[in-house]
């Protein structure tokens, strides 16, 4: 009869700055109920700061305001005020379901993530190795995650000045630190190491972000070109 892993300590939970450790810590003694929990509180942090998105932010700030973000600068130099028009309305049409998917990021990380490095894994012939691990894993690491970064975004604010650079830059770190926790993670549930340990990496990154990203962008200069032919500018 197997015994169940005893839950993590709380001083492993702690010691968020080693991901090799994090990584190791929860591979081997993290449990599925603990990782629906932790995903669920995730869930609670994101939609918390989605909606002080929403409840402090209009579209219009976004777009035409002080706080414009850099991507419509962008569009207005490279297309010109027409085409940006109806880029922009085609944004604005969509607001609403961007802010919906932001409070439902991290169930993209959590079953994307893991299932994108099962994936590459056994694309390298690393065939074998159970996909729960990873699972859980992923399940903490999104918690650790998500709790900073939602956080200082509800704290520091979005758009821009000082205090959201500071919720970004938090957003940043910590997704360099979720990014080490998935690579060690590779390396101690999958037993590779070095360059094949960083193919598994890439050939996930490639699938998690890469074909999705690049199936978003061919979609939307479809709907471009669609009101250049249709006469829209």
């Amino acid at each position: 009869m197997t015994a169940t892993p005893a839950p993590l300590a709380r001083r492993d939970l702690a010691d968020l700055r080693w991901p090799r450790r994090f990584a190791e810590a929860v591979l081997a003694r993290g449990t599925l109920p603990f990782a629906l929990g932790a995903v669920g509180i995730a869930m609670a942090f994101s939609t918390a700061a989605a909606y002080r998105f929403a409840a402090t932010t209009r579209f219009e700030d976004v777009v035409f305001g002080p706080a414009r973000s850099e991507v419509i600068d962008a569009l207005l130099s490279s297309f010109g005020v027409e085409r940006t028009t109806v880029i922009v309305y085609l944004i604005q049409r969509s607001f609403d379901a961007v802010i919906v998917a932001s409070a439902l990021t991290p169930l993209f990380i959590w079953l994307l993530g893991s299932s994108a490095v099962h994936a590459a894994a056994r694309l390298r012939g690393l065939s074998g190795r159970a996909y729960l691990p990873v699972v859980i894993l992923f399940a903490y690491a999104e918690l650790a995650y998500q709790v900073p970064t939602s956080t200082a975004g509800m704290i520091f604010g979005f758009g821009r000045g000082l205090g959201p650079s500071l919720a970004s830059a938090v957003g940043v770190v910590m997704f360099l630190w979720l990014a080490a926790v998935a690579y060690r993670g590779i390396e101690l549930h999958y037993g590779v190491t070095g360059g094949r340990a960083l193919e598994v990496f890439l050939i996930a990154g490639a699938l998690f972000y890469l074909l999705p990203g690049l199936l978003i962008v061919a979609a939307f200069v479809a709907i471009i070109i669609a009101a250049a032919v249709l006469e829209y500018f």
